[in-house]
């Protein structure tokens, strides 16, 4: 009964964008926020230091995920119509300097969930507790996945729908290395620094 259920759902994924409104949030997207955020409410349950690191990790990504569900996955929504040409349908597509900086802001708290969900492995893999740290980790890249692909690929679509309508030109976001990457980047769980010498990246 289970494979059926995972077989359904995987397969209302893929049909989703084909009937979704152009600015909806693409299903496959926000189901992944719903998974971390409900395994982390689980955790948070739990007693002690794991459970209040958790609940930290928790209600920022509460608070994050609304805000890239609100902007980031919508532009997301729209690149069917914009890659074969035409203009999206739905809502009007946001002014640019609107979207740099709901960028920027968002940027901001991928840094301040990243943090507490490095202090979330940080506590479990002091107390053994493996399946939270993989759960962190897991975590941690998802969200450098964000601002690595997702913020470029919204800031892609809405440049190439701008210019296809003549629109504003296109997105041209100030955005230094940041705390995420850079010199001197948050340490990611198990291997430390990820652009650090001879880590090939």
């Amino acid at each position: 009964m289970q494979t059926k259920l995972v077989i359904a759902a995987v397969l209302s994924s893929l049909a989703v964008p084909a009937i979704a409104a152009p600015s909806e949030t693409p299903y496959a997207l926000s189901a992944v926020h719903a998974d971390f955020q409900a395994e982390l409410e689980q955790t948070a349950g739990l007693p002690g230091e794991i459970g209040a690191a958790a609940r930290a990790a928790a209600d920022l990504m509460r608070l994050h995920s609304a805000a890239q569900e609100r902007l980031v996955l919508p532009l997301l929504g729209r690149v069917d119509a914009v890659a074969i040409g035409r203009k999206a349908g739905g809502p009007d597509l946001p002014d640019r300097m609107r979207i740099e900086s709901e960028l920027s802001q968002l940027y901001e708290g991928d840094v301040a969930l990243v943090t507490a969900l490095v202090e979330l492995y940080a506590v479990a893999e002091e107390m053994g507790d493996t399946e939270t740290t993989r759960l962190a980790e897991r975590m941690i890249w998802h969200e450098s996945g964000d601002v690595d692909v997702l913020y470029p690929a919204a800031l892609l679509v809405a440049s190439t729908e701008w210019t296809q309508v003549g629109g504003m030109g296109p997105a041209d976001p100030q955005t230094g290395a940041g705390p995420l990457h850079g010199e001197d980047p948050l340490p990611v769980p198990g291997i430390g620094n990820p652009h650090g010498p001879g880590s090939g990246n």
